[in-house]
């Protein structure tokens, strides 16, 4: 997704001009004006419960399946104290831009 910045840019500075020595510099400050810039990205997630009885390679092949054919990617895995395993997977959502 892509932001317009406002003109001119709005920048962190006492009125006199001068930024504190503690303030760090800020990326708004050297924008351009009229630029567009990225925003973090959004994902969609996918929640596998893989049971205690479950083998590694097992685990590994739905996990390799997910990624090489539905394009997700592992994001967290939990491996609980019985065995069983959590596997938070994610994706990029990709939303079309519009062009005119």
């Amino acid at each position: 997704m892509l932001i317009q910045l406002p003109h001119p840019c709005v920048c962190s500075r006492r009125a006199s001009g001068r930024r504190p020595r503690w303030i760090l510099p800020d990326p708004v400050d050297h924008c351009v004006p009229g630029a567009q810039y990225d925003v973090m990205a959004e994902y969609s997630y996918r929640v596998l419960y893989l049971p205690r009885g479950t083998s590694r390679e097992t685990v590994r092949r739905i996990l390799a399946d997910h990624a090489e054919y539905g394009d997700w990617e592992l994001a967290r895995l939990l491996l609980y104290a019985d065995g069983s395993r959590k596997a938070t997977l994610r994706r990029q959502i990709i939303r079309p831009v519009l062009t005119r």
